[in-house]
């Protein structure tokens, strides 16, 4: 557990909030203090455990990961992305060249491989019930492994970079290896068969009946290097996909989180999506799932720091909560009142990350004014606008790998666009703003890379007041916008990028309210 003095180091006047990102060397007593176990994407993920966590930048993916080690039973190895991609690469760059090296056989080089860690960490946490024989045998086997790893500060990924070396060793001393089972069999750790020593610690796991989580964090930054991997990827679905046909007892699982904005890329590269990716998840957050997060994290804070304020708040309440120390409503720029939590939400994707800065920010400027946690309606206001020079760059460079001229097309094009529009009407902006001229790109072009990144929305009714409309964020699989439909822009965008609808000069229009965000009473 985090003591005192760890909480107050999290939850400050700076950032009542916490920290808005969770690192993936994250201690489990922080992820405990930060991570809101009752969220929907949680319970789900305990009920029908996810092999690929997929998700926007932003959207929780580490944190969801690493709450596997919240269960006491279960064994958990840590694997950093970039660590073990560079590994299996390396070994495999290297068998590949002395033999034919197919899907199947890079699946079985990651499973050999994974294996290290797993029995490093078994000898490590040893228990009453393992077969004293079985647990001999990866006493001396993993000798080299134990004194490697230390003080060290990531014994998981040092396990396995101990193990690779010592593969590739091996296979450069042997020209005679012809396939994977002559490389399982001849490799040595220390003195025995490497497929002994695996067949040592299924029997240890099976005494333990403990469940094994095998969880590499998000290969956020891959994209530039997906050709040059493209072997290894295929190999890691197909072994995660082989994993979840297995019958029987399954001695260790595999978690991986890979970002939204990539994976259409990372679906062509498997060779079988169907059997790879059956247990995907695809992280979409409920607005009240949010207001959840962000309202456990306040309460954290405020009991630490101004107790006085929670008085006469259940425990649950967490909308009220945030009205207490937020203006319940405001008056936006278009003169329109609003709820101020919609206000806030509809400024951003649903995106944890985005949702508690903001809210970080509001909260840290109300107490350096006043010295206590009450923000204004002024203060709203500005920190959303603030926060948008903030949270766009950020979309747009998670989605540079597939959409390079992105932000720039977007400086260039949303000044000449309303908050709703047609097709046509964005066929003509495209060509008076000399987009396919300047950045080579089809109007059409422009409409998808616009919709994939959440810009550009379809538009479905109207209210008295909101423009509603749907972004690609928050529907299942890719939205594909018609030229028969009406679109619209989102709001995180408009002002930053100034639409045509933002100019004082420009007759009101009424704002727009994506998918997700609630129509809160003012």
């Amino acid at each position: 557990m985090v003591d005192g003095d760890g909480i107050d180091s999290l939850f400050t006047t700076q950032r009542p909030l916490g920290p808005i990102a969770i690192s993936d060397s994250a201690s489990t007593s922080v992820l405990r203090a930060l991570y809101d176990t009752r969220v929907n994407l949680h319970l789900r993920s305990e009920h029908n455990p996810p092999t690929f966590i997929v998700g926007r930048r932003g959207s929780g993916k580490t944190a969801l990961l690493l709450s596997r080690e919240f269960e006491s039973q279960n064994l958990s190895i840590r694997l950093s992305a970039q660590g073990v991609f560079s590994r299996v690469q390396s070994a495999t760059d290297l068998i590949g060249s002395s033999m034919v090296l197919t899907v199947e056989g890079v699946a079985q080089l990651w499973e050999m491989l994974l294996w290290s860690p797993i029995i490093t960490r078994l000898v490590l946490s040893r228990q009453k019930e393992d077969p004293e024989r079985a647990l001999q045998i990866l006493w001396e086997e993993t000798a080299g492994v134990r004194q490697e790893i230390t003080n060290s500060s990531s014994p998981d990924d040092d396990a396995l970079d101990f193990t690779t070396l010592r593969l590739i060793e091996h296979v450069r001393a042997t020209p005679n290896v012809i396939g994977m089972d002559n490389l399982k069999r001849g490799f040595r750790l220390a003195n025995r068969p490497w497929a002994e020593v695996v067949d040592a610690a299924k029997e240890v796991l099976d005494a333990r009946g403990t469940p094994v989580f095998v969880l590499i964090d998000s290969l956020e930054n891959i994209g530039d290097h997906i050709d040059r991997i493209k072997s290894i990827l295929q190999g890691l679905f197909h072994l995660v996909g082989d994993i979840g046909l297995r019958t029987g007892k399954l001695h260790f699982r595999i978690q991986c989180c890979f970002p939204s904005e990539l994976w259409p890329v990372l679906d062509q590269v498997s060779a079988n999506p169907i059997k790879d990716f059956s247990g995907r998840m695809v992280l979409q957050w409920h607005w009240q799932d949010l207001l959840r997060a962000v309202g456990t994290r306040l309460r954290t804070f405020l009991a630490r720091r101004y107790p006085g304020e929670l008085r006469g708040i259940r425990d649950d309440d967490h909308e009220r909560l945030i009205d207490h120390v937020l203006p319940p409503s405001l008056i936006n720029h278009a003169g329109t009142p609003e709820s101020t939590i919609a206000y806030v939400l509809r400024h951003t994707q649903l995106l944890p990350r985005q949702v508690l800065y903001i809210f970080n920010e509001a909260l840290h400027r109300a107490i350096a004014l006043t010295g206590i946690p009450r923000v204004y309606t002024a203060q709203i206001l500005d920190t959303v606008a603030d926060a948008e020079a903030t949270l766009c760059p950020e979309v747009f460079s998670a989605n540079h790998f597939r959409y390079p001229q992105a932000h720039a097309v977007a400086r260039r094009l949303i000044p000449y666009l309303p908050f709703r529009f047609d097709d046509g009407y964005l066929h003509r902006m495209c060509n008076r703003a000399a987009i396919r001229a300047d950045f080579g790109l089809d109007y059409r072009e422009v409409r998808e890379m616009f919709t994939d990144v959440g810009i550009l929305g379809r538009y479905t009714h109207e209210t008295e007041r909101y423009l509603r409309a749907e972004f690609a964020y928050a529907t299942e699989g890719q939205m594909i916008l018609s030229p028969d439909e009406e679109y619209c822009l989102h709001p995180l965008f408009v002002r930053q990028y100034s639409s045509r609808d933002t100019r004082p000069s420009s007759p009101r229009a009424k704002p727009v309210y994506p998918s997700g965000i609630p129509e809160l009473s003012p």
